[in-house]
């Protein structure tokens, strides 16, 4: 109870531009959520139906997209969490057929452990995602060592 207080007291403290646009980013995170559930029906790779379960994720993350990237269906999955999170952190990606790419930091113990095939794929490919999806792989994804 107390970390929800010290977080609305934090926000009383902002100035309005910056509460505006918070009230702004969530409102619009709102709308690319919806409008990834409208073009996917369902989870983009597994086909999980259960729309509680699953997250809207930017192909091209947040922080390196325009305002109209930001709310794009096509700069978007709807992913369950482990796929979102491995998505997110550069150890998977899609080729040009929406095939899986499996970061080879990841080991055959993790996949396993993890659940993740390498035949899993895209359910399907709409027209300009992979424009994004070809930012992922060059920008987010991560192959090998540094």
């Amino acid at each position: 109870m107390q970390d929800i207080e010290q977080h609305n007291k934090e926000y009383e403290e902002l100035e309005e531009t910056e509460r505006d646009s918070i009230v702004k980013s969530r409102i619009g995170q709102g709308l690319f959520r919806e409008r990834l559930i409208d073009l996917w029906k369902g989870c983009s790779v597994s086909g999980l139906s259960n729309l509680n379960l699953l997250k809207a994720s930017h192909i091209k993350p947040w922080r390196d997209c325009n305002n109209s990237e930001r709310l794009n269906p096509l700069n978007g999955l709807l992913i369950h969490p482990t796929l979102d999170h491995l998505f997110d952190m550069g150890f998977i990606t899609f080729d040009a057929k929406g095939m899986i790419r499996v970061s080879r930091l990841l080991s055959k113990s993790d996949l396993e452990v993890l659940n993740i095939e390498k035949k899993l794929k895209l359910k399907k490919i709409p027209i300009g995602l992979m424009k994004y999806m070809e930012f992922h792989r060059n920008n987010v994804f991560k192959d090998s060592q540094p």
